[in-house]
């Protein structure tokens, strides 16, 4: 099985609630980000599929007070900019390219920890406050 078909079918068993939530790491949940955005027609569309999965999986566990709305978005946002910035490139070229995307707290790069913790945050999608995302992917660079 290739990465690409091991990452379709690592996305369809998140979405059938089939993944123990030990089983579901940083690195996999940028595997299947990477899925929705190679199968939808836009980031916002992918980014809305990223989080009904998450949700029903955070339910699934009992962890449904986990999801965070503005950390999915982000991830999906910078994934994005990644794939735009190396076109045609795989997951793994990109995150050997950029390893600050395996690092989960490269958030606390773009939002203080007040406006990243609060209520807002948690259930809706809203900007950084410390550094923009930028859709040229300079951030992720330096």
């Amino acid at each position: 099985m290739t990465a690409a078909a091991a990452d379709i079918e690592l996305a369809r068993r998140l979405e059938r609630c089939e993944i123990p939530n030990e089983g579901f790491p940083h690195a996999s949940h940028l595997k299947v980000a990477w899925v929705y955005l190679a199968e939808t027609e836009s980031v916002d569309a992918a980014a809305d599929r990223m989080a009904a999965a998450l949700r029903r999986f955070a339910a699934s566990v009992g962890k449904s007070e986990k999801y965070h709305h503005t950390v999915t978005v982000f991830w999906m946002r910078v994934l994005a900019a990644a794939r735009d910035a190396a076109p045609g490139a795989a997951l793994d070229e990109i995150l050997a390219a950029h390893p600050s995307l395996l690092d989960k707290t490269l958030p606390s790069a773009f939002y203080s920890p007040e406006r990243f913790a609060s209520v807002v945050a948690r259930t809706s999608w809203i900007e950084p406050d410390l550094q923009p995302l930028t859709s040229d992917f300079r951030l992720l660079n330096s």
